[in-house]
């Protein structure tokens, strides 16, 4: 089921949020066409228990719903309305009408792990958009020659996208991690290492795949900063990456300053998997 679930939503991106559109959305085009795709849909109350009209799902089966935004590049908050229309409903209030945004300083609604939450959720965009940017890598490679050859021959260009796709691979998985929780709310470890891992992987994939594209990869008109520039945006929403590796040290502590196997055991245990 949750296959076809993310299917119908990727195919909904790939009809409606085309890289032409982001362009334009970017250029400064108005995104309401698209949101009300996106609204009409009814994925955006995925996570709303289904006694209040939603889907009642949990972290674990929106996954890739948030995983495929970050892959499409797309300009609304689909991943922060979806959450605050599901904490909302679990305190009993009426969600705010269109695109919501979370803010973890906000005081307006009680909500316990609101910057945990969005950390998940920053960490799945930045798991979707690493694919993305891997792919463009590895076509511009195919296709750039030099000296006579596809770049991808040379073993500089190889090892660069060798470690960009280790660190897409764990950007993955350290989302999994975070949405692995049975609620709508995920564990503090556990959004604290998939945001570090993911902070670390975004900062990786820019570099890397300016380096393989060159100057090319910097025009406005080339789609790969579509997906850099909200890498660097994302890996440092929801704080950076040096808060969330002193969060993770911070729980270390509280465990009692196990060995480093011990605690990855401890932080494994926490996942509902």
């Amino acid at each position: 089921m949750h296959n076809e679930f993310e299917a119908a939503f990727t195919e909904l991106l790939a009809e409606r949020c085309t890289p032409a559109v982001v362009h334009r959305i970017d250029k400064g085009a108005s995104p309401d066409t698209l949101w009300k795709d996106v609204e009409r849909s009814g994925f955006l109350d995925a996570l709303v228990p289904e006694n209040q009209g939603g889907g009642g799902l949990s972290l674990r089966d929106v996954l890739g719903l948030v995983v495929a935004c970050g892959q499409h590049a797309l300009p609304l908050p689909f991943a922060e309305t979806m959450a605050v229309r599901a904490i909302c409903a679990q305190a009993g209030q009426v969600a705010p009408a269109g695109p919501v945004a979370l803010d973890a300083a906000a005081q307006w609604l009680p909500a316990e792990g609101l910057r945990n939450l969005q950390a998940a959720l920053n960490s799945a965009l930045i798991a979707g958009a690493s694919t993305r940017v891997l792919q463009l890598s590895l076509d511009h490679v195919q296709q750039r020659v030099q000296f006579g050859k596809p770049i991808g021959s040379f073993q500089a260009v190889q090892h660069q996208l060798a470690v960009m796709a280790e660190k897409a691979c764990s950007a993955r998985m350290a989302a999994q991690l975070a949405f692995s929780a049975d609620s709508h709310l995920p564990r503090a470890l556990l959004a604290a290492v998939a945001m570090t891992v993911a902070g670390d992987a975004a900062t990786v994939m820019v570099s890397g795949s300016h380096a393989v594209h060159g100057a090319i990869g910097i025009t406005e008109e080339y789609d790969l900063q579509l997906f850099t520039r909200r890498l660097l945006s994302w890996r440092t929403a929801a704080g950076s990456p040096t808060y969330w590796s002193s969060q993770v040290a911070t729980h270390w502590r509280t465990a009692g300053g196990p060995d480093t196997v011990d605690f990855a055991l401890h932080a494994f245990s926490q996942a509902d998997i």
